[in-house]
């Protein structure tokens, strides 16, 4: 900018217009503030010093043309500042360009450089993911659910025996790999025992309803039997009494004279006979009781059967419900730490674009982001 002269005093300025001093060096009240108020007191002077007088064309002239004065003074106030914005967005072009091409020349180069590096990184993130999902699929062949059998977990175990830990995969998380898959190998085989286990008692269960079913066959075709021999015996009985009773009958017609005799021998033989029957009878209901304990023995052992197999059945749900509480309480830690990975992401990512717009670039930025995380910086911190 082109050297300026320095306003004259107020008392020097008194007989001289204000719009020749502000165009002689206009740009001066702009970059002086201690000028700009000594022009505004100068006018305020001169205004007022005038005194207005509305009765006459002159006065009214006069009026506006000390207005006009100050109006001139402003316009070249503003000219002058326009020029002087010029001047500067010519310069802040040619700040623009060479910064830009400083940016591009050395984000090109720093590229070039730092490629190595970019290139380990992304062999490293693919590294990672599929580290990941290795420990994924551990993960899930660990699950066990209701529709699984001794088969189907039998050949997970298997699959995981044969499953591939690289070492350039994993590296140093090789052995927690490894144990996770131990883990899950013993909890398969112990789901595997468990569902061994189920299996047979299903068939042990099975096997004895078709012996039970079996043995209330046989108890019913042996009761229906020995009914069948009981009524044969009570008409066989029957017949007996009434071949008796006309044999009796004929007796007595043809011997009255041995009638007391008969009638004694009689006796004894219904005597003989009740005795006999009292006999079998006592039989009978001892051979039915037998049976009726025999029946109520089997139902005791089927309802013992059936309650063991009932809290087997309870035991598998609390195992399965059990796994599910696991894998829930696994799924909220992972989306916990996902959740506070990103809140930190974008806490971070707020303090390095703060810091950018002090003029510091982005690498550089994102450097004292991360040092004052890692607590390098004192005296400095960043609140998450």
């Amino acid at each position: 900018m082109n050297a300026v002269a320095e306003l004259l005093p107020l008392e020097q300025c008194a007989t001289r217009s204000i719009a020749v001093i502000v165009a002689q060096t206009p740009e001066i009240v702009l970059v002086d503030a201690g000028k700009r108020d000594d022009l505004y007191a100068h006018i305020r002077q001169e205004v007022e010093a005038f005194t207005p007088d509305l009765t006459t064309a002159k006065g009214r002239d006069a009026i506006k043309s000390l207005a006009f004065k100050i109006t001139r003074t402003k316009t070249a106030i503003d000219a002058a500042g326009k020029k002087l914005n010029e001047e500067a967005r010519a310069k802040i072009g040619v700040v623009d360009a060479a910064r830009r091409d400083a940016r591009e020349t050395l984000d090109q180069i720093a590229d070039e450089v730092r490629r190595p590096l970019t290139e380990w990184e992304e062999a490293e993130k693919a590294r990672e993911a599929a580290a990941l999902d290795g420990l994924a699929i551990i993960t899930g062949m660990a699950q066990v659910n209701v529709d699984d059998t001794s088969e189907t977990v039998a050949t997970r175990i298997a699959q995981l025996r044969g499953l591939e830990m690289s070492a350039d995969t994993y590296r140093d998380g090789l052995a927690g790999a490894e144990a996770q898959r131990q883990n899950a190998i013993a909890t398969l085989e112990t789901a595997h025992q468990r569902l061994t286990r189920e299996e047979a008692d299903r068939a042990e269960l099975a096997k004895l309803r078709a012996e039970a079913a079996e043995r209330d066959r046989l108890a019913a075709e042996k009761a229906a039997a020995e009914e069948a021999e009981r009524q044969q015996a009570e008409a066989a009985k029957r017949e007996q009494e009434r071949q008796a009773a006309a044999e009796q009958a004929e007796a007595d017609r043809i011997k009255r004279a041995q009638e007391q005799a008969a009638q004694a021998a009689r006796d004894e033989e219904a005597r003989k006979a009740r005795e006999a029957q009292d006999a079998r009878d006592r039989e009978h209901e001892a051979a039915l009781a037998a049976e009726r304990a025999k029946a109520q023995e089997a139902e005791r052992l089927r309802q013992v059967e059936a309650a063991r197999i009932a809290q087997i059945e309870r035991e598998r749900e609390a195992v399965a419900a059990a796994v599910q509480a696991e894998a829930k309480r696994v799924a909220d830690e992972q989306a916990r730490r996902e959740k506070n990975r990103a809140h930190r992401g974008m806490i971070m990512g707020e303090a390095k674009t703060a810091i950018m717009s002090c003029g510091v670039d982005e690498a550089v930025a994102k450097a004292i982001v991360l040092a004052i995380v890692a607590g390098t910086i004192p005296h400095t911190s960043i609140q998450f």
